[in-house]
């Protein structure tokens, strides 16, 4: 081999190992920056969630709220049988500022604060009144504004449109809501009159007493003006509202007094969707403009 030869190979093998040792050069920094990246990554997941709620939640990294799910459009189930609504909605955005997942514990109303006392479920994420007789048993926070509202069937002709009317009208009213409650008190009224009472008829759910009015068992339903709007909405061929809405209250959260850290989250979380407009959003998407806080 001459030597001209050698000194090719020489320079080539010369060349080809410095373009290694650049190569080698080159793919340094890149995995040390990798290197540099993992803690970031680790330093955002223990930032931990926005609001901070009770060790055991945080623990289980689980919140259960009692609910009846039977109110659309605040809470209800779809044909898949999911929660879906409004309050469902927010209860899953405040959970979720508290890095929390959500169960949901179906009762009936009448049972929903025992259930909640009883430690079935953590907060009652629910169209509850907020009344002082609740509020020495239990802690609530304000969310929305409601009231009552009377519903007929369309072009019924009912002899008045209040309570104080409706003697000798058959009337249902969902079993524990207040609307119950208000119909007792007409009817003593009507009593010391001397009237004729209305007649009652005490069902399971809001939903049984549209069925029954849907039926012709009953003249009139009394309910909440959010399940009024949304029955009358749904069918507005069949039922008509009968008069305007009366006794407008806050509804609110309600957690167990010997719980305030968790009064505390769901307050700061609540603030939070408000401050950000995620509670304006969702009465929105829900058609609840005129109840909320």
């Amino acid at each position: 081999m001459s030597t001209t030869t050698l000194s090719s190979k020489t320079r080539f093998l010369a060349l080809l190992g410095a373009a290694a040792l650049t190569l080698s050069a080159c793919a340094a920094p890149a995995e040390q920056e990798a290197v540099e990246e993992a803690p970031e990554t680790e330093v955002v997941a223990e930032a931990g969630p926005e609001v901070a709620p009770p060790a055991y939640l945080a623990s289980s990294g689980e919140i259960k709220y009692c609910a009846t799910l039977d109110n659309p459009p605040r809470g209800s189930l779809d044909e898949g049988s999911r929660p879906v609504g409004f309050e469902v909605e927010l209860g899953k955005e405040m959970a979720a500022l508290m890095d929390l997942r959500v169960a949901w514990v179906q009762l009936q109303f009448d049972g929903i604060i025992a259930a909640l006392q009883a430690n079935q479920c953590d907060a009652i994420v629910q169209e509850l009144f907020i009344r002082e007789a609740r509020l020495e048993i239990i802690d609530m926070i304000p969310f929305s504004n409601t009231g009552q509202r009377l519903v007929a069937a369309s072009g019924a002709e009912i002899s008045g449109d209040t309570l104080a009317d409706l003697g000798g009208v058959t009337i249902a009213v969902p079993n524990g809501t207040s609307i119950a409650g208000l119909v007792e008190e007409a009817n003593a009224a009507l009593a010391d009159a001397g009237e004729e009472q209305i007649r009652v008829q005490v069902l399971p759910t809001t939903t049984d007493t549209f069925a029954a009015l849907d039926a012709g068992t009953v003249d009139v339903v009394g309910t909440t003006t959010t399940a009024a709007a949304y029955y009358v909405g749904l069918n507005p061929e069949k039922f008509e509202f009968l008069g305007d809405a009366f006794g407008l209250i806050q509804t609110g959260f309600g957690i167990n007094k010997d719980n305030p850290e968790l009064t505390a989250a769901i307050q700061e979380a609540f603030d939070i969707l408000v401050e950000n407009g995620t509670y304006d959003r969702l009465i929105a998407e829900f058609n609840m403009e005129g109840s909320e806080l």
